[in-house]
């Protein structure tokens, strides 16, 4: 379990940094764009992150 949550931790700053590396100016973008949403928008944005994330990760324990 401590592995996979590792293995999970280290894949997200895997893609983090490539998308840091990749498109900085763009990242700065979406940042501006984030700040100038209200606070309920950002907490729906990351309900839906969550619900989207748990739901790929059921889909892939169960396909494996």
């Amino acid at each position: 379990m401590i592995t996979t949550l590792v293995w999970g931790v280290g894949l997200v700053l895997l893609l983090e940094g490539i998308v840091y590396l990749a498109a900085p100016s763009l990242v700065e973008s979406v940042v501006k764009i984030v700040a100038k949403t209200s606070i309920q928008q950002r907490r729906m944005l990351g309900a839906s992150m969550a619900l989207a994330g748990s739901s790929i990760l059921c889909v892939v324990k169960f396909l494996s």
